[in-house]
């Protein structure tokens, strides 16, 4: 059952007149449901009873470890010791966006540790309270950055583990502790890309660059698909779907469809170049000097096939 699936059902459980009405989800450890207040929540079997309860809240978000429920699944009443998470927004996007991140966390193998339990909270809090606005500049790195691990992906080279857990970090994927990759795209028709000067020290690191050329078009792909695709083809990697959201929980949806891009245009126009074959400034940055960044035109330099790309990146 996918996340709309999951809302569906919840909204068609009548509103309890005490505890909780919940339902099992297959293929997690984690119960999906509803609470006398009309909320949605979310409850894991604890597996550590001996630890003291505690609870952290947050205008959006309640959080109970340890918690004594009674709660009625398919009309018969249990009481057991659970994990209990209980989304107080009501919007659409923000259920969904909670019942994303809790299934993909149900499915991994940490789900009982206080810890990350807790760490699971405050993502979410963090998601649900902030306030920050996106550029249209950050939504195209977006749609660039995600569409580059569909496009591989096809290839039978899924790189989504290696993406960057979140903003403003120097690459867009680890490989490992070497091996790098930054991703560039632009609607001009030259390709000229903007970097950070560490970004192409290949003395460091081994540097890839995937290079995306867009064209607007009103009938090409947008963001809010790609992000569909990446859902759906990744509903249990939990730290994928958690930087996504982190980008987009504040923004209007509607704003996920207003660039569409020509996808035809861009396979014609995706290229990967190695950093040491770029131009760039060669010398490391001197001891006081901070942030160089500077543009490189690419239109000139010798490319990479992606069939040595997908053979660097799997050869780890």
């Amino acid at each position: 059952m996918d996340s709309i699936g999951i809302l569906n059902r919840i909204q068609t459980i009548e509103l309890p007149t005490s505890n909780y009405v919940v339902f099992h989800v297959d293929n997690t450890k984690g119960y999906f449901g509803k609470d006398d207040k009309d909320n949605v929540v979310f409850m894991l079997p604890s597996s550590s009873n001996k630890i003291q309860p505690f609870c952290q809240e947050t205008k959006s978000l309640r959080f109970v470890f340890n918690k004594k429920c009674t709660f009625i699944e398919n009309g018969n009443a249990e009481t057991r010791i659970m994990h209990l998470l209980t989304c107080k927004e009501k919007e659409k996007d923000k259920l969904l966006a909670f019942i994303r991140l809790t299934k993909a966390f149900s499915t991994n193998e940490f789900d009982n540790d206080q810890h990350y339990l807790a760490k699971l909270f405050s993502s979410i809090s963090a998601l649900f309270d902030k306030s920050h606005k996106v550029s249209d500049i950050e939504l195209q790195g977006l749609f660039a950055e995600l569409y580059t691990i569909l496009y591989l992906q096809t290839l039978g080279c899924d790189i989504s583990e290696y993406w960057q857990s979140k903003n403003k970090m120097k690459f867009d994927f680890s490989i490992n502790e070497k091996k790098r990759i930054e991703v560039k795209s632009t609607t001009k028709m030259t390709r000229i890309h903007h970097f950070k000067h560490e970004q192409l020290l290949s003395e460091l690191y081994d540097i890839k660059i995937v290079s995306i050329l867009l064209q607007k078009n009103d009938y090409g792909i947008s963001l809010g698909e790609v992000i569909a695709n990446i859902r759906e083809l990744y509903p249990d990697n939990f730290a994928l779907l958690l930087h996504i959201e982190s980008i987009i929980s504040n923004i209007d949806n509607e704003q996920l469809y207003v660039n569409r891009y020509d996808e035809a245009y861009l396979k014609r126009n995706i290229r990967f170049f190695d950093a040491s074959t770029m131009p760039h400034f060669i010398e490391q940055t001197p001891e006081g000097v901070f942030n160089a960044e500077y543009d490189c035109i690419l239109d000139n330099v010798p490319s990479v096939s992606v069939e040595e790309i997908i053979k660097w990146i799997q050869e780890g």
